[in-house]
């Protein structure tokens, strides 16, 4: 019988295992069903069918009686004549002012060349982001946590032009973590004993100690790291800059070599400058796998020919037979000692389920379970994990089986990683944004120049009675309107035209009214139109989008009264955007993953998975889904411990009712 010491140390062996198995790809998977997930279908939780957003005139205005007409004092405009007296009888269209535009039109002249000039900064910088979306990023490139940031003063690592060790760092200085500067320590003041370092600003603050390190041309089996102890979690790193006339850094083959002997990871830190580096630029990460790939080095132990029939389990439970249990042509039947253990073939990202581990704990019986290249047609062992043996905790790495090397080595890529290619294209897809905001700005602000320069006289937009008229600089000290014209008895319409068809309306055009009390519809002609925008938007849930009142008047009779709300149309003018078949969800219900949109529907089997769609506008806090999804889709909301891809649904007719 075994002793309690000796379970104490399986079960403690076993906890280890978790970890162990855990870092190198195979972890454990505890059966966790869940609740089910909730899906409704997309028809029931669309917001999709609204006004406004795309009509070149709002679809309402309001009925006004005795409609006032007011002209302010306009700064930018002189006035050359004045036609009418308090007390004119005016009708609509007779001359009341005018004014002379001759600064308006260059200033109109200066609009235009502004313009064009936006216009061709979105070509230039729509070929420059077309040229970096063809750019492919450079593999295995990413800057690291100090890219782009300048190295404290007294920091700077020792240039030398080459790799040869006589001119590379002293050998003190070896990668031994221990050797190297703790990169903490550098911004101690404290830890800084050169008095020549210190600050004259602040007496009392001095600066760190140097780095240790060269900065290499050229890198061989020789060239020793600034820092770090060559395992993942604290990779080798060298400071690197091209020898001139180069634009790239030489990694030698006998360093290749070296490093897949050792199967080390290490970093390669771009310096801004050779002679006085501040900056690390990039860096370039390189571990023995990639060595590996780039020079075509086999990976792992060749697989016995007898084995390639074998079953290759992704999930092991406590079902799982060792293909060795049986005797095989050159493989000896095991016993699950730790000289002759059980071997089970499996994925490099098999699940261990806990009934294998409970079955293996309480025999104590040792299992190796080798990693294997392919599921399909496997060729190579790429690792192996032992359990439940005290002695081998970590796995076993096969190696390479061909001796010898002979690779020529290669140069560092250049070029942008793909963290910095994505941020330089999102850079130039916010100028544009930017640019088209300002283009669009200016071509309205264009469209109001010209229309002070059509409207170098300004007519009367009622018929009605001249009540006041001042002289510009009296009406300016009094804050007061130069020409007041009261309208008599009629109906006046007040609507709003939208500043993309601003260009599109002119005096003279005709609206159609509809009465929302009696239905009934009559035709008034537009007698101004505003060049201000309304302070506010009632008309779109864009905010972007502007609109600009103009007033209508309605000859002879008909049924209205002040303050009545009525539709308007206009022919070749849309005033409404309704869309039935769009799909608009609640933004709750669309999730974002970097520049993406994704949504969690129904699949097969009724389990759920991630869909991703394209989005469009916002409206009334719903996203506009443009693709990736159907009116008979079931979505779920996207939130919530049971949220998962592979999750079981449970069908509902509506989310909204459960609080999502």
């Amino acid at each position: 019988m075994k002793s309690s010491k000796k379970k104490w140390i399986i079960a403690a062996i076993a906890v280890i295992l978790v970890v162990s198995l855990a870092s190198g790809g195979i972890f454990y998977a505890i059966k966790n069903s869940g609740d089910p997930v909730k899906v409704a279908p997309v028809s029931n939780m669309n917001n999709g069918g609204y006004w406004g957003d795309n009509s070149d005139i709002a679809p309402y205005g309001n009925v006004t009686t005795n409609l006032n007409q007011e002209i302010f004092d306009n700064e930018n405009l002189i006035i050359t004549d004045i036609y009418v007296q308090e007390g004119d009888t005016v009708k609509v269209g007779d001359p009341l002012i005018a004014y002379d535009t001759t600064l308006v039109s260059l200033e109109l002249e200066m609009k235009e060349m502004e313009i064009e000039g936006i216009g061709l900064n979105i070509q230039n910088i729509e070929a420059e982001l077309k040229q970096l979306k063809q750019t492919k990023p450079v593999a295995m490139i990413s800057p690291n946590a100090l890219a782009g940031m300048a190295l404290a003063a007294g920091t700077t690592p020792a240039p030398t032009s080459s790799a040869d060790p006589t001119s590379s760092s002293d050998p003190s200085s070896s990668s031994d973590p221990s050797s190297s500067s703790d990169p903490s320590s550098s911004t101690d003041p404290s830890t800084s004993t050169d008095p020549s370092g210190s600050d004259p600003d602040n007496p009392g603050i001095t600066d760190p100690p140097p780095l240790e390190g060269r900065v290499y041309t050229e890198i061989t089996a020789t060239s020793e790291a600034y820092k770090g102890n060559g395992t993942k979690e604290n990779p080798y790193r060298y400071y690197i800059y091209p020898a001139q006339g180069k634009t790239s850094v030489t990694i030698g083959p006998d360093y290749l070599a070296a490093a897949l002997e050792e199967r080390s990871y290490a970093v390669f830190d771009t310096v801004n400058d050779p002679a006085n580096p501040t900056t690390i630029v990039s860096s370039f990460e390189m571990d023995w796998n990639y060595i590996a790939t780039v020079t075509d080095r086999p990976v792992g132990k060749e697989l016995p020919d007898v084995l390639k029939d074998q079953p290759i389990y992704s999930y092991i439970d406590g079902t799982v037979l060792p293909y060795n249990m049986e005797e095989l042509p050159g493989i000896p039947v095991g016993d699950g000692t730790s000289e002759n253990p059980y071997r089970i073939l499996c994925t490099p990202d098999a699940k261990v389920d806990i009934t294998f581990l409970a079955a293996a704990l309480n025999s104590q019986y040792v299992y190796i379970l080798e990693a294997v290249d392919s599921s399909t047609s496997p060729a190579r062992i790429l690792s192996s994990w032992t359990v439940n043996d005290v002695n081998t905790e970590n796995p076993e790495e096969p190696g390479f089986d061909d001796p010898g090397f002979d690779d020529p080595g290669f140069d560092i890529p250049s070029g942008p990683t793909k963290e910095e290619l994505a941020a330089q294209i999102k850079e130039k897809e916010e100028a544009l944004k930017t640019l088209a905001l300002n283009k669009r700005t200016a071509e309205l602000e264009l469209k109001q120049l010209q229309k002070q320069v059509d409207d170098g006289v300004i007519e009367s937009t009622v018929d009605g009675t001249v009540k006041s008229v001042l002289d510009a600089e009296t009406a300016k000290l009094e804050g007061s309107p130069i020409i007041r014209v009261t309208g008599e008895e009629g109906f006046y319409i007040t609507g709003s035209v939208s500043e993309a068809a601003f260009g599109k309306i002119e005096k003279g055009m005709s609206v159609t009214v509809t009465s929302w009390n009696t239905g009934m519809s009559y035709d008034a002609v537009i007698t101004s139109i505003s060049s201000s925008p309304s302070p506010s938007n009632y008309y779109s849930s864009n905010p972007n989008i502007s609109y600009y009142p103009f007033t209508a008047v309605i000859k002879g009779d008909a049924e209205l009264s002040n303050g009545e709300g009525v539709d308007l149309s206009m022919e070749g003018m849309s005033s409404s955007s309704y869309n039935p078949d769009a799909i608009y969800l609640s933004q709750a219900f669309v999730r974002e993953e970097g520049s993406r949109y994704y949504v969690y529907k129904k699949g097969e089997d009724d389990r759920l998975t991630k869909q991703y769609v394209e989005v469009g506008k916002i409206a009334y806090g719903s996203l506009e889904i443009k693709s990736g999804l159907e009116m008979e889709d079931e979505i779920a909301f996207p939130y919530g411990r049971d949220v998962k891809e592979g999750a079981k649904t449970e069908p509902a007719d509506t989310l909204y009712d459960y609080g999502y």
